[in-house]
């Protein structure tokens, strides 16, 4: 009996073969419509009113703009902004590449204890790490006691720039080491021992060879963490002093206290074209080959490659074990905290108690954070995926040359500064009465989160056999019935990973909540927030550990699994 083959169904052709490329095209746009339609009115033309309020508040004309530069303490903070970014980037591309290259070296076992160490601190929101910098670098704190020994001792951290660069180092470091070991993990080893085979020493083999090779996963995390250092506002809210603030401080000030609109909109757009040209260069020096990696995403081995584990010299296992000491260690600091018997914020704490576990569960103000942070993560991983499995599917029925251009559009809340969507969405929200409600940050969390439902969908969605679907429908199955037996099961896995990553992003997401909360709409990041800065509320401590566990306990496992899972093979 001949077993059956599968060959590429012959392109239509005439007139039929027109119609149906036009029905095709059609059925796409349909499918896209309800996406642009929410991008559009959520994030675009909010967006284009900011710009339009930047040169028409208070006076029309570019007086925003020219302010900018020419009033000394704008100047100040953007000067301050863009070294602290750079800085930050510097500064992790030298613990980030080194660890990166070792995940490639180590075996299977090892290289998922290393993936779960870069995960678990990539995953566990940011402000659990932030408020464990805080009460390291605080007065007569773990970080002062350290430097004791060496002269140091008196020296204040908290409330300087070196504070918030040494926390963001660590925040962003994870954006850093995926990308280099998802290009790393490409590159076949054997060309560095055909270098040396020619002559090459060790050394000039890895510079002429490999380091070319890895470059588009350095350029690619360098730009992401400048852009995102750029907006960042929690780590300097928390850590930094409003002596010296940065950019994401000001346009905070400037839009909630002020209401100064044309500022703030001058400065958000600023931060908005810095962005464009990094990336746009970036991807210049990159080339094509510069891409996004998905949180938890780990590239197959290279074909042809053994996957066994490489000495590696003792300088790099030192660095690696450092580095992986930075990535965990601040993270699991708030765990011991949150059994302290204290009131105040201390390291290592003095006694031990369940009593914050009793007030975030039983607190009003607690409880009815964490009910607002769940419903509103549900709802907004419910849109998101609808929203963004129908966007990914009729990308994929159009052509080309319109598929990049809304690819593109449907992506870009990704690449504006995540504090210029936040004076955004509060400036639309504030004409429309959506301030202080949580349908408004459902609404915002929604417009951020549907770029990561496109990604994860239409990745699976690459990966699948197209012609599944005709075939089904040529043994007599309906479409419905065709998308609702062959092309959703197939695209399950990618959907359930979007929907995880929109919950997550609503789960963790801070700035926009904070600048669109209200008395009924306090979420649980805004509550740790407020913990933080309005009182001092050790019942952070509580609820940071129990993110932590949450998180890192399924990704361990995950990375476990998936070890076992390759010696089997």
């Amino acid at each position: 009996m001949a077993a059956p083959t599968a060959t590429a169904e012959a392109p239509p052709t005439g007139r039929l073969g027109r119609a149906r490329a036009d029905r095709k095209q059609g059925a796409g746009w349909l499918l896209l419509l309800p996406s642009l339609v929410a991008l559009a009115v959520f994030f675009v033309l909010p967006l284009a009113n900011v710009v339009v309020d930047s040169v028409t508040e208070p006076d029309i004309g570019l007086g925003n703009y020219a302010s900018l530069f020419t009033d000394g303490y704008t100047l100040r903070v953007l000067g301050r902004t863009l070294l602290v970014a750079l800085v930050v980037s510097a500064v992790g591309v030298v613990l980030a590449y080194p660890y990166a290259y070792a995940m490639t070296l180590v075996g299977p076992t090892m290289r998922a204890v290393l993936v779960t160490v870069v995960l678990v601190p990539f995953w566990t929101s940011m402000l659990a790490r932030n408020f464990a910098w805080m009460v390291l670098m605080q007065d007569d704190g773990m970080v002062q006691r350290m430097l004791s020994p060496f002269g140091l001792g008196d020296v204040t951290l908290l409330g300087s720039t070196t504070a918030v660069a040494i926390s963001m180092t660590q925040v962003l470091l994870p954006f850093l080491v995926l990308p280099m070991y998802s290009a790393m993990d490409q590159i076949d080893r054997r060309l560095l021992a055909a270098g040396q085979s020619l002559g090459a020493p060790r050394g000039r083999a890895f510079r002429r060879i490999y380091l070319p090779l890895s470059m588009p996963g350095v350029v690619a995390g360098v730009s992401l963490v400048f852009v995102l250092a750029l907006g960042f506002y929690v780590t300097p809210a928390l850590l930094g002093s409003t002596r010296n603030a940065m950019i994401a401080q000001v346009i905070n000030v400037r839009t909630k206290e002020l209401l100064d609109f044309g500022g703030a909109g001058a400065m958000g757009v600023f931060l908005l074209v810095v962005t464009l040209v990094v990336l746009g260069v970036s991807r210049r020096l990159a080339g094509q080959r510069v891409s996004s990696v998905a949180p938890g995403y780990q590239p197959a081995r290279s074909r042809g490659r053994e996957d066994q584990p490489t000495e590696m010299r003792p300088w790099l296992k030192v660095h690696t074990g450092l580095v992986a000491v930075l990535l965990v260690a601040p993270t699991l600091v708030v765990i011991p905290m949150s059994f302290s018997s204290g009131r105040t914020f201390q390291f290592p704490p003095n006694g031990w108690s369940l009593q914050w576990y009793e007030r975030l569960f039983t607190s009003p103000e607690w409880t009815a954070a964490i009910f607002n942070s769940i419903q509103a993560g549900l709802i907004t991983a419910l849109l998101a995926t609808v929203l963004g499995t129908t966007a990914a599917l009729g990308l994929m029925r159009l052509s080309p040359r319109w598929r990049g251009a809304l690819t593109g559009f449907l992506l870009s809340p990704l690449i504006v500064p995540h504090i210029l969507v936040a004076l955004v969405v509060f400036a639309a929200f504030l004409q429309v009465g959506l301030n202080g409600t949580l349908i408004g940050i459902i609404l915002a969390h929604t417009a951020m989160a549907l770029p990561f439902v496109v990604i994860a969908v239409t990745a699976r969605l690459q990966g699948m056999d197209g012609r599944l679907p005709g075939v089904a429908a040529s043994l007599g199955a309906s479409p419905f019935a065709a998308f609702r037996k062959v092309t959703f099961p197939l695209l399950l896995p990618g959907i359930m990973s979007g929907a995880v990553l929109a919950f997550v992003t609503s789960l963790d997401e801070v700035v926009i909540a904070l600048f669109l909360q209200g008395p009924g709409a306090v979420t649980l990041p805004v509550q740790m927030f407020n913990s933080v800065t309005v009182q001092i509320d050790p019942t952070i401590s509580a609820a940071s550990s129990l993110i932590v566990v949450l998180v890192s306990v399924p990704i361990l496992l995950a990375q476990v699994v998936s070890a076992r899972r390759g010696k089997g093979r």
